[in-house]
């Protein structure tokens, strides 16, 4: 009998992956020559072998394989073609050689990430001053449980620097004064609605030219019948300022003497430049022309 084909300590468990050579299977014998139920059987032995210890191992027990390949009672049927490619070790368990392969290339990664997760372990506690656990500690059981026990054991002990990266301690947030209360609001910072003994500035109105009076009844009813808020303001004389600024823009230009009015419609054009060419008594040639003889007209 040959020595085992994997080393008596290689243990997969929490390894859910079982890689799968499509190419080697696709061409075995067994893929060729088995039955649905044989190759079903076979199939799970090798997963239930990826669990063993030793990985990629069975015991040499009919009962048991009976029940880890989930043929039961059709165990004796199936037997033959679901053990094919399995070999006896002198450790008296079964190994399959394809299997086995793939689970010494597993180890050996297993193997390799958990003395880098102890080497970074000892580091860490080199750093921090931490004597619990000396350099000759065996390492964590794998790596993934040694990275969920690191941010806990990494608490408080200062900036950790190692493999390019540079780690520092989380520190609990400065303490912060409560928040003053915000200042109350004014009553008027948010303006208010005219209010019944405002003044206008009349005389800024007038050196406008416009009709002070006039214009503070449109600019009284006007706010009187805003709204809301849309009828509030902060500064009620320069509301009125600005009023009585944009109502001067608007107000019509009074022509000068050497102006005279823009016309869009040119025929419009022509008969003002018309009157306004003849002297006054001049007869207007539109209205005082003779009218047409009504058998012109028929």
């Amino acid at each position: 009998m040959s020595d085992p084909l994997t080393p008596a300590d290689c243990d997969l468990r929490g390894l859910p992956f079982l890689p799968l050579d499509v190419v080697r299977l696709l061409d075995s014998d067994l893929f060729a020559l088995s039955t649905g139920d044989e190759f079903k059987a076979a199939v799970a032995l090798w997963c239930r072998s990826w669990n063993q210890v030793p990985a990629a191992s069975l015991p040499d027990d009919d009962r048991i394989l009976a029940h880890l390949s989930g043929a039961g009672a059709r165990w004796k049927k199936v037997r033959a073609m679901a053990l094919r490619g399995w070999i006896k070790c002198n450790d008296g368990r079964l190994y399959h050689p394809v299997v086995a392969e793939k689970a010494r290339e597993a180890w050996e990664h297993r193997q390799s990430q958990r003395a880098r997760a102890a080497k970074r372990w000892q580091r860490d506690d080199a750093v921090s001053g931490n004597a619990s656990a000396p350099p000759t500690a065996a390492p964590v059981a794998d790596a993934t449980a040694h990275a969920a026990a690191y941010p806990t054991a990494m608490q408080g002990t200062g900036t950790v620097k190692g493999e390019g990266r540079e780690e520092r301690k989380e520190e609990p947030p400065p303490s912060v004064p409560p928040a003053s209360a915000p200042p109350a609001a004014s009553p008027n910072a948010r303006g208010c609605r005219l209010p019944d003994d405002f003044e206008p500035d009349l005389g800024f109105a007038s050196r406008l030219g416009l009709d002070a009076a006039a214009e503070w009844a449109k600019f009284r009813d006007y706010w009187a019948a805003q709204p809301g808020l849309k009828g509030r303001k902060t500064d009620w004389h320069a509301t009125w300022r600005n009023w009585c600024r944009k109502a001067a823009e608007q107000r019509p230009r009074a022509l000068g003497p050497s102006e005279k009015p823009r016309f869009r419609n040119g025929f419009v054009e022509l008969l003002y430049d018309e009157a306004m060419a003849r002297a006054p008594g001049d007869s207007d040639p539109f209205i005082d022309a003779d009218p047409i003889p009504k058998d012109l007209l028929q």
